[in-house]
């Protein structure tokens, strides 16, 4: 029990140090700002460190002897170098994408509206002619498929098929639908994935 007690008070003494540590370290930030006297020895390994002051301008006036008429010279310091430039390349421009507003039709290849309301309002617009469309539909573990008259999956039929609805799945579809009815040369998917 008294190991408790005397455990509890050194417990309680740790913030009271901490402040007090805390308290004497700013008073040394302090002491040692700008206006500090500098005048005492350094105790620090360090090197002391001297800023360079920034010089004014300086004037030098000569006066020549008086065997001739009292001349003075006034000689104002060397002008600045002018300023050196480095000319830095324009960033490469940065393609802006485009974010279609909910409901109205996006140009081709710039949806951006994911859902399968905006996937049939794009692939009504866009893909080849004839295709029916479902989404949510069963795209055999893909993100998305247009099928032309496949046997066992889409027997006698042009159906695009949407499992993701992202833009990348319905655009590549509306295109792919071009593809498959000989009508573009386009790559199959030329959107990428999700």
């Amino acid at each position: 029990m008294a190991s408790s007690l005397r455990f509890g008070r050194v417990v309680w003494l740790v913030p009271i140090l901490l402040v007090a540590v805390c308290a004497i370290v700013a008073v040394q930030i302090a002491g040692s700002g700008p206006i500090a006297d500098h005048s005492r020895a350094s105790t620090s390994l360090a090197a002391p460190f001297h800023r360079a002051s920034n010089p004014s301008p300086v004037t030098t006036t000569t006066t020549t002897a008086p065997a001739t008429p009292p001349t003075t010279t006034t000689t104002a310091p060397a002008a600045p170098p002018p300023p050196t430039t480095t000319t830095v390349p324009p960033p490469p421009p940065v393609q802006a994408e485009t974010v279609s507003a909910p409901g109205a039709l996006p140009p081709q290849g710039q949806a951006s509206v994911w859902g399968c309301a905006a996937a049939e309002a794009y692939l009504s617009a866009y893909a080849y002619p004839g295709f029916a469309f479902e989404c949510p539909g069963n795209a055999l573990g893909h993100e998305a498929m247009t099928c032309l008259n496949e046997a066992g999956v889409c027997a006698g039929a042009a159906v695009i098929y949407i499992a993701d609805p992202c833009p990348a799945a319905y655009m590549n579809e509306a295109s792919n639908s071009w593809v498959l009815e000989g009508k573009s040369s386009a790559p199959i998917d030329p959107y990428g994935q999700c």
